[in-house]
Parts: structure tokens; C-alpha cells; sequence
């Protein structure tokens, strides 16, 4: 073998075009491969990075009203955690997490805003196994008022200072005591924390918060025994809580279904509302790696291609080889050698250059390639892969030129046009219905996206920042400075045109945890209540069909007064706006402590406030705000240049709140965050565009070079016997052009078909549009012609007393 390796590097370096090209085939499939793996083994990896997860579920709720299914969350209420292990054996551990109310603390000077700080009981750490780096594993999380932090953080605001013993301060009054510190959570988890607070009864907290069996914010966690029946358990899950929340449901129409939701679902196959972190599509990641893996496959077929090209360019001195003694196992092991040294010095390359594109997966992607690269499984698939490419790229190519004896290698008798079906039209016609069908996914995706971003919302989110401040604060809080001055000074500003308070919005995910009735038809459902000023309907141009604005009533009825949206109509039953106005409702909150009845003052027109992607939801809006802030401060600009007017805002509110941090989103890009998934899919198939041309114009080169060595003599005689340049380039492109047709007859109906199968997942849906395909079809016929003209174009201007000199 060592001979055929020196004799396959030294024809390598003397022919550098055709290695070039054999070494771009290869390193292009090769990292493509790698790093669509990569993202593949890194998503399929979320939370298989904790001890016995494939024992851990999580207890989801669908919510269920009148018999309807209303809502499906992967939360539940507070007892469910302590009932569950005290009930049943099998569950070995149990615990919960669940969000702040604010998220603004303070460590020594450091002040600061965390969304990803949670209240959990201690048992949240047994069902995960996160290990402490300090403190006392049996007590963390069992006193009032404690707190443990990450290793990172830890790091971050205390160096190499010991943390425990110090203070954590949440706004707006409470001091939290460091007792521990506890290892990072993996990168591949569906949750990240940054600290996790202690939840006790002896806490200030509100009283549905509090309640065992109030309010379903709370992420509850079990891990079970080995072979643990999951539907008995399930069952008696439900059982336990509807004996606890018999009155509850009765009197409300309400009902609980509670699943137990394996851990390693989590991330990919769960679409549940209100989820701790964005999850993946499962859909997305399988199409991915169907084109990865389709893209290492049309690499290797153009290496076969390529190097049978080559065997045949050179068939006069491979037929000499064959008739000088050349066995069929030499010229096997020959293209074997070239084969091990192309895909070696590839892997090499590949692997450096994957190492260079870390950051451009973590930065653009958000997909962290290093813990992969030492998991066994996708060292071994990747090494086997190599393993089996280099076996058949270097074989098959011996073989195909292994068919012909000496004699007709030496006449060149070959014939690669023929009729029937060959192994070239199959390579060609399906690389370029993979292109086709990636061009119009690519377009067809982008204008379902653009739909959803610029269809009517009902609301009006130009120009418009939210400035973060103090949340369920009374306003005369000595924290705050003149609250009412801070909005006079804002509005005095030119450049500001509108500002108004509330507790969530446009982007965020209200929590749809309020009962609403109306107290005549006794008709109701589930809300989301919203709390927002006068202003907010003027702010961001909704729509009132019915009724009147806060604004224009008295100050007294305002708290007993609210807004609902058209979807509210539907389950009350009215056809008009008009029917609801002077309506009362009777509000419930899960708990059963927060009741209240409201006056319907106004009825406004549907919003696409949290997900234009799915059907609108009852919101009830009141306005609480007289003596309250809530979060969120909305200013309209008169321009979308907000650096010009953000130092004033950052002046006035420090003034204001001189213990906060000044934090604000751009709305626009807060509320867009929903189509990152979609995004971030089509910024993947827009890389495999340029990577499946490239390796479709290296095998069209390849074939068209084929075609017209092969033909070279013919080409001379037409020519001599007048036949002009145009009419030569017809007769080399002619095929081609029907290869290219047909991959566009296959790949439309595909395109057209996983589509509209796609967009079945939306709501609102834009439509396919046949200039979609029609473009994609185009490019690729341009894509063609411009790649093998250029071989036919020098064939057909060649001087054919060159091509005739010796027949």
C-alpha cells in the first residue's frame, strides 16, 4: 500500500486543478457534516446533561373550561411538589422552581436586573442533582430569606471572595442571606439559573403566591424509580388534586388535567405556553440535518464523479497501464491511496476550520459546538462516516473505469450521453432539486415571517422603547422621587409624543390565570389580565370598537372598570360590542383569593400582544396604576432615532429611581424575538444554498468537462462540416437544460407540499405565492447554464484541426 500511496501524492501534486477540486468536494461535505451533526447532537443533548434524566419528568396542566381546553402550561400549583412524595413511594425526589414578582437586586454597589433568578425549594436540587461548591446541601433553601448563587456569579460580584454569609437585595425591601453556592447549569438545559431564592411561608409574599393550592405558576419536578408506571402515577396525580381543588372546579367550570412531561422532551418537542426558556422544534432540527446529511452525500458522489471525470481525461494512459499489466486490484488500490490521502489532509482541514467557526455558531446561532466534540457517540458516527467516504469515493471510481479494457480505454470509446438513465443525470437532477426546494423553502419561509412582522396587530409598535422601573410599588415609596414630575419632564420633551404605565408588554407572554364570568349568562373563561393606564390604548393605536378609554370616566370607578378584547365576546356570547359595554364580570384569580367584580367600560379590537402566530386570547385590561407602578414605562418617539433622546430619558429616571438600574428594550426587536426559531432557520438554509451550489457547480463542471473530452472529435467534425459556435453550445447545454427541467417537475409538488404542511403550525398564514417556485426554478437554470457554458463555450470555439490532428 505504500507504494500506491506515494505514487497517489505524487500525481496528486503534479495535477493541483483536479486535487483542488477533489479536496473542496470532500472539506465542503465534510464540515457542513460536521457541524450540522454537531448542531444535531447538541440539541438532541438538552438536559441528558443531569444525572438520571430519563427518570425526571415535569408536571404540565391543561386547563380546561366548560369541557373546552383553554390552555396548556408546564406549570402547576405549589403542593403538588410536597403531595406528591409524601403520597407516592416511587417518586424518589421532588421540587419546584418558579419566577420573581421583580427582577431588580443589588449586591454591595452592583445594582442590577436578572430574569434568569427563581425562587425553588430545596427538593428542586435533589430531582436535578445540582451539586454546592459551598455550603450545607441538607439546609440551602429551607430558611426564609436565603439564597444560593452560581458559580458565575459568584465569580462576577465577589471574585475570589467567599460569597457565603453576604447579602443578595431584591427590590423593592428585602434582603436575602447567601448560604450557598452551586455548580453552573449546563448549557444544555431548558432552564438557566443565576440564583436560586428561598420560597417560605414565614415570607412576605403575596397571599395566591403563597397558597398551596392557588395560583399554577410553579414548575414542578419528580424523579422516579426504575420502571415506574407513568400513567398510574399520571392518574393518581390528578385524583390527589382534584380532591383538594373539588370546590374549586366546581364552582368555576374549571378543570385540571395534569401530565407527567419526560425531561428530555422538554426542549424539542414541548409547545407549551409560558416555558422558562424558548424551546426548539424538533421539525426544524430533523430538516436540518436531512440536508446536512444530503449535502455530505451530493460531496461524495461529486468526488466519484470527479474522479472518474479524471480517469477518463486520462484514459489513453490508463489503458496503457491495463495493457502493460495493470491488474484490476492495482487500479483499486491506486484510487484507494488517493482517496485515504484527499479525505485525511480534509478532515484535518475541516476540523481547524470548524474550530475557527465556534463563535460564529455561538454569536449567530446560539449553538455551542464544544461539549459535542467530546461526546463518544459523535466521534465515533463522524469517524465512521470518514471511514465508509473514503472506502466508496475511492473505489467506485476504480470500478467505473475497471469496466473498460485497454483498447477501448485507448480509442476513448466511451459514450456519455446515452439513453436511459445514468448515474450522472441521477447526481445532477438531485443536487438541483435539493437546490430548488431549499430556494423556495428559503423564500417561502421569508414571507411567512415578513407576513406575521408586518400584518396589522391591531397595536402600533413603531418608535416606541420601554424603560424598565420598580414593579408593585406604591408611588409614594421613598425609592421613588417624584414620580409625577418624572412624567411631566418626559412629556416636555419634543421628541417624546406618548408615555404610559403597565405590567407587561407587547412581547411578553401574560399569564392567563384570572376566571372571568359574566354575571348575567354566567358565561366566561379564561383571561389574561393586564394592568395599564389611560394612556395605553392611545400609545399604541389600539382600537376601541365599543365604549369609552379610562380617561373618561372618574378616578373612583376606575379600579372597579375595564377593557376586554373581541375574544372575550365570542365566550360571553355577545355578537356586538356594544352588547358587553355596562356588562359586569366577576373575577376569580386560581387561588381564589384575589375576587373582584369589574364593570366593562369599553371593548377593543383583537391584538397580536405576545404570539401573532396563534389565535387571540380574552384579555381583561384594568387600570391600576393611581397608586401603583408596574414594571414598564412605554414612550412613543417622534422618530425612531432613540440615541438622541435616550441620555435625557437615562437623566430624568435616574433622578427618579437612584437605586435602579436604567434598563430599556427597543420594542420592535423585543417583540420580534417570537420568529427567532424561524430566523435562525432560514439563516441555516441560506448557508446551505451557497454550500449546495458550490458543490453542484464543481460536479456540473466535472460532468460538462466529461462530456465535452468525450466528445471532442465529434464536436471537430461538426465544425469542419460548418456547424458554428452557438449551435456546438446548444447541442453540449441541451441536456443539461432537461436535467435541470426535470429536478424542477420533482422539486415544486415537494416544496409545495412541506410548505403549506409547515405553515399549518401558524394561525395567521401568508400564501404560496407560484413566483416562489417559478425564481427558484430560474436560479437554478441560471445556475447551470452559467457553469457549463463555460466548459461548452471553450469545446465549440476550439480549433478542430487540434481536436482531428491524429484520427
Amino acid at each position: 500500500m505504500n507504494y500506491y500511496l506515494k505514487i497517489a501524492l505524487r500525481n496528486l501534486f503534479r495535477e493541483k486543478r483536479y486535487t483542488l477540486f477533489l479536496f473542496s468536494s470532500i472539506c465542503i461535505g465534510l464540515i457542513t457534516f460536521i457541524l450540522v451533526s454537531g448542531y444535531v447532537f447538541y440539541e438532541k443533548g438538552f438536559d441528558r446533561v443531569f444525572p438520571d434524566n430519563k427518570n425526571i419528568y415535569r408536571v404540565t396542566t391543561d386547563i380546561y373550561n366548560n369541557n373546552e381546553l383553554s390552555l396548556s402550561i408546564p406549570s402547576g400549583e405549589r403542593g403538588i411538589s410536597t403531595s406528591v412524595k409524601e403520597t407516592y413511594p416511587n417518586v424518589l425526589a421532588s421540587g419546584y422552581i418558579t419566577r420573581t414578582s421583580n427582577p431588580q437586586y443589588k449586591i454591595g454597589e452592583e445594582i442590577f436586573s436578572d430574569e434568569q433568578i427563581y425562587h425553588a425549594s430545596h427538593g428542586f436540587l435533589d430531582v436535578f442533582s445540582i451539586p454546592l461548591v459551598l455550603g450545607n446541601e441538607a439546609q440551602v433553601l429551607t430558611r426564609p430569606y436565603t439564597v444560593i448563587i452560581s458559580e458565575s456569579t459568584a465569580k462576577k460580584y465577589f471574585g475570589n471572595e467567599n460569597p457565603i454569609g453576604k447579602t443578595l437585595f431584591k427590590y423593592p425591601a428585602y434582603e436575602y442571606t447567601i448560604e450557598g453556592v452551586f455548580q453552573d447549569i449546563p448549557a444544555q438545559a431548558h432552564f438557566t439559573a443565576d440564583a436560586l431564592l428561598s420560597f417560605h411561608d414565614d415570607m412576605h409574599l403575596p397571599p395566591p403566591a403563597k397558597a398551596q393550592w392557588g395560583e399554577t405558576g410553579f414548575y414542578t419536578y419528580l424523579k422516579v424509580k426504575d420502571n415506574t408506571d407513568i400513567n398510574q402515577l399520571e392518574t393518581g396525580i390528578n385524583n390527589l388534586v382534584a380532591e383538594y381543588k373539588k370546590s374549586t372546579f366546581g364552582k368555576n367550570n374549571i378543570q385540571h388535567k395534569y401530565h407527567l412531561q419526560a425531561l428530555n422532551d422538554i426542549h424539542l418537542h414541548s409547545e407549551l405556553k409560558q416555558e422558562l426558556q424558548p424551546n426548539s422544534r424538533a421539525e426544524y432540527v430533523y430538516l436540518i440535518f436531512i440536508i446536512g446529511f444530503l449535502i455530505l452525500i451530493a460531496s461524495g458522489s461529486n468526488y466519484i464523479q470527479f474522479s472518474f471525470s479524471r480517469l477518463i481525461n486520462s484514459a489513453k494512459q490508463t489503458g496503457i497501464k491495463k495493457i502493460n499489466g495493470a491488474t484490476y486490484s492495482g487500479i483499486v488500490f491506486a484510487s484507494l491511496a488517493e482517496s485515504i490521502i484527499i479525505h485525511l489532509f480534509a478532515l484535518i482541514i475541516s476540523l481547524a476550520i470548524v474550530r475557527m467557526l465556534f463563535p460564529l455558531m455561538q454569536n449567530e446561532f446560539g449553538i455551542l459546538l464544544q461539549p459535542v466534540f467530546f461526546q463518544p457517540l459523535f466521534l465515533e458516527v463522524l469517524f465512521g462516516i470518514l471511514i465508509l467516504s473514503i472506502f466508496v469515493n475511492g473505489v467506485l471510481p476504480a470500478l467505473l473505469i475497471n469496466r473498460f479494457n485497454g483498447l477501448e480505454l485507448l480509442k476513448l470509446k466511451y459514450k456519455p450521453v446515452a439513453s436511459g438513465i445514468s448515474f450522472r443525470q441521477v447526481i445532477v437532477v438531485a443536487q438541483f432539486v435539493i437546490i430548488i426546494a431549499i430556494i423556495s423553502g428559503i423564500s417561502g419561509m421569508n414571507k411567512q415571517v415578513n407576513f406575521l412582522i408586518q400584518k396589522d396587530k391591531g397595536l402600533d409598535l413603531n418608535n416606541t422603547i420601554v424603560v424598565k422601573i420598580p414593579s408593585n410599588m406604591r408611588k409614594t415609596s421613598q425609592r421613588i422621587n417624584n414620580l409625577s414630575a418624572f412624567d411631566q419632564d418626559l412629556m416636555s420633551n419634543s421628541s417624546i409624543v406618548g408615555i404610559s404605565s403597565s405590567n407587561v408588554i407587547p412581547g411578553d407572554l401574560p399569564a392567563y390565570n384570572f376566571n372571568f364570568k359574566e354575571i348575567q349568562s354566567q358565561k366566561g373563561g379564561k383571561a389574561a389580565l393586564i394592568v395599564a393606564d389611560e394612556n395605553y390604548i392611545n400609545n399604541y393605536k389600539i382600537d376601541l370598537l365599543a365604549g369609552k378609554n379610562f380617561y373618561a370616566i372618574a378616578d373612583d370607578d376606575k379600579k372597579n372598570g375595564c377593557l376586554i378584547n373581541q375574544a372575550c365576546l365570542s365566550v360571553m356570547g355577545f355578537k356586538t360590542p356594544e352588547e358587553a359595554v355596562g356588562r359586569i364580570l366577576k373575577m376569580e384569580d386560581e387561588s381564589g383569593l384575589q375576587k373582584f367584580e369589574a364593570s366593562v367600560i369599553g371593548v377593543t379590537k383583537n391584538v397580536d400582544f405576545s404570539d401573532a402566530k396563534e389565535q387571540h386570547e380574552p384579555i381583561v385590561i384594568m387600570d391600576w396604576t393611581q397608586n401603583m407602578v408596574w414594571g414598564n414605562y412605554s414612550i412613543k418617539t417622534a422618530t425612531p432615532d432613540y440615541a438622541s433622546v435616550l441620555p435625557f430619558i437615562r437623566e430624568k429616571f435616574k433622578a427618579t429611581f437612584p437605586n435602579y438600574p436604567f434598563e430599556y428594550v427597543v420594542l420592535e426587536d423585543y417583540y420580534n424575538r417570537q420568529f427567532e426559531s424561524e430566523t435562525q432557520l432560514i439563516k441555516i438554509f441560506r448557508l446551505f444554498i451557497f454550500i449546495a451550489i458550490f458543490i453542484s457547480v464543481i460536479n456540473l463542471f466535472s460532468i460538462s468537462w466529461l462530456i465535452t473530452t468525450a466528445r471532442i472529435k465529434e464536436i471537430g467534425i461538426r465544425k469542419v462540416n460548418g456547424a458554428n459556435v452557438s449551435e456546438v453550445m446548444v447541442l453540449l447545454n441541451r441536456n443539461f437544460i432537461l436535467w435541470i427541467i426535470l429536478a424542477f417537475v420533482i422539486a415544486t409538488p415537494v416544496s409545495w407540499l412541506a410548505m403549506n404542511s409547515w405553515l399549518e403550525n401558524f394561525a395567521y398564514k401568508t400564501n404560496l405565492s407560484w413566483w416562489i417556485f417559478a425564481l427558484a426554478g430560474l436560479l437554478a437554470l441560471g445556475i447551470a447554464l452559467l457553469t457549463v457554458s463555460f466548459q461548452s463555450f471553450k469545446a465549440a470555439t476550439k480549433n478542430p484541426v487540434e481536436s482531428l490532428r491524429y484520427e
